[in-house]
């Protein structure tokens, strides 16, 4: 699932609706002005070829790759930012503006329970079905873990972490918050707590607690073992694409990094410049660029066995990557 970052990317292109000659009506929210059919988040439904998208007029979609068209598979009365999916339960679990986070049964697309909030809204999740944790965090600072496993249950956390972000859920129940200029790691079954002193918007965690994050225009890769910043890099300049020519030109000017994700050998990031890049993630060094989106990407996600990448913009459409 997407990090705070993307929010920013909404209000941003918020103009980009503007030049559209359709008359949209969209309800009085924090995001009027914005494509209500534009795509939010995506998240993989199966090992590979076979996601979920959701849209700001409430829609779920079942998208599946190289399948024409795209089957509804719920709508609900709110506006949806961020999704993430237990194939077990076969539950998705949307925020939304109005209903904290809803639970949905993607078999008949009802709402079986909504999660609500303190204030405001939410619009990142974190969860990790081996675990069934559950986390999101609202615009005034509040976090919310919950057990789905036990009925929802709340997490009964450390007071230290109550005003962080969670932002990752590893397997063995570790949840990482970002926050205060430091990664924080609470173990959810011993109870522990381990600081790094490193500042950035957590976007990944590998599997040797290698830390990815971004952070306006760059990005940073942290390196556990060292303990400390490997490297930091920037989208090194900005591809623009000319319809009446249909060519790309390249300007030297670099835009902000939305969305991060590592596989065992590469990092990929996503950004305002409507572009995936591929990083050797040893060295930092920038392998390719792939510009084939023409409108900002609002959501990405990687599948489990890290085998294929998914990219959603804001005008609707969808990109399969294979890694």
């Amino acid at each position: 699932m997407t990090g705070f970052s993307k929010i920013i990317v909404l209000f941003l292109i918020a103009g980009f609706i503007a030049g559209c000659q359709q008359h949209i009506t969209v309800k009085k929210t924090k995001m009027t002005g914005i494509n209500p059919v534009s795509y939010t988040d995506v998240t993989f439904r199966s090992g590979r070829d076979t996601v979920l998208v959701s849209t700001f007029d409430g829609k779920i979609y079942e998208v599946v790759r190289n399948h024409p068209g795209k089957k509804q598979v719920a709508h609900i009365d709110d506006e949806i930012y961020d999704m993430a999916y237990d194939p077990g339960k076969e539950e998705i679990y949307a925020a939304t503006l109005h209903s904290g986070i809803a639970v949905i049964d993607v078999r008949n697309g009802k709402t079986v329970r909504t999660l609500p909030l303190k204030t405001t809204w939410a619009h990142r999740l974190c969860y990790n079905p081996e675990n069934g944790i559950l986390a999101t965090y609202d615009f005034k600072g509040n976090n919310y873990l919950w057990d789905t496993t036990k009925d929802f249950s709340t997490l009964d956390i450390p007071e230290q972490l109550k005003k962080l972000r969670p932002q990752y859920i590893a397997d063995n129940g570790t949840v990482y918050f970002d926050g205060n200029g430091k990664i924080t790691a609470w173990n959810s079954g011993t109870d522990t707590v381990e600081q790094t002193d490193v500042k950035g918007r957590l976007a990944d965690v590998d599997d040797e607690n290698n830390l990815l994050l971004t952070g306006g225009k760059e990005f940073a890769f942290y390196h556990s073992e060292q303990d400390s910043v490997y490297y930091r890099k920037a989208h090194p300049d900005w591809p623009i694409y000319l319809a009446d020519r249909d060519t790309i030109v390249k300007v030297p000017l670099s835009l902000e990094i939305n969305f991060a994700l590592m596989t065992g050998e590469s990092v990929y990031t996503c950004g305002l410049d409507k572009s995936l890049r591929k990083w050797d993630k040893r060295s930092g060094a920038l392998a390719e660029t792939f510009s084939s989106h023409r409108n900002t990407p609002s959501g990405m996600d990687m599948n489990t066995g890290k085998t294929q990448l998914v990219t959603v913009d804001l005008g609707g459409n969808i990109r399969f990557w294979d890694l």
